[in-house]
């Protein structure tokens, strides 16, 4: 059984990494709330390129970084940061135990998603890790999730689970798999629906278990 999984804000709280750090970085170069306000708002949940972010800040803020050497902190200061969503390291755990394979395929960087992983205890449970920038492919391409699972064996469809409508739910359904939907309480309104959904990823991990008990 190959479970693909998705990292920010699947497995990982990177939201809330990111405005901690934001919420110290701000005002300590004499930011405002309302510079916090407009820094998490353009964030887009990380899909905001790194240069629009840093160019607000070079015009909002005291700051005598470079825009480059800016761009560099927006894409390390919150990794150190981030930490799994409750229960999610035991329950990965538990999978593993049960012969699921377990593939992270996240978008990014690979210095900055390897740092996530080792810093969230990830690295301890999950089999392989598939990057962005190390396959030459983002999601939504089929060719991400054909690296997740290359040389891999699995009597059925892989699942792939994530917070993404076109990145990890509809990537994932074009190319090949069933999917759970991280929903984090928001209403699919995106197409073709997931196989599975819930507000969580430890409530959609259990669907999927259900999902294959029943079969």
């Amino acid at each position: 059984m190959l479970l693909l999984v998705d990292l920010d804000n699947t497995l990982v709280d990177r939201d809330g990494a990111f405005a901690d750090w934001a919420a110290e970085f701000v005002p300590a170069h004499g930011g405002t709330e309302a510079d916090l306000r407009w820094l998490l708002e353009t964030d887009g949940h990380g899909y905001t390129h790194r240069a629009v972010l840093a160019d607000g800040l070079l015009e909002r803020l005291d700051l005598t970084a470079t825009r480059d050497e800016l761009v560099q902190t927006l894409l390390h200061g919150h990794a150190g940061r981030v930490r799994c969503y409750d229960g999610v390291l035991e329950k990965l755990a538990e999978l593993r135990e049960q012969g699921w394979t377990l593939v992270v395929v996240t978008n990014g960087r690979v210095d900055q998603q390897s740092r996530k992983m080792q810093v969230s205890g990830l690295e301890a449970v999950i089999d392989r890790v598939v990057i962005s920038e190390a396959v030459g492919a983002k999601k939504p391409a089929t060719e991400i999730f054909h690296a997740a699972w290359e040389g891999l064996q699995a009597e059925q469809p892989p699942w792939m689970v994530g917070d993404r409508a076109t990145a990890d739910i509809h990537g994932g359904q074009v190319a090949g798999c069933r999917t759970g939907w991280v929903s984090h309480g928001q209403a699919w309104v995106f197409g073709e629906p997931p196989t599975v959904q819930a507000p969580s990823t430890l409530e959609v991990l259990d669907l999927i278990l259900e999902s294959e008990g029943a079969r």
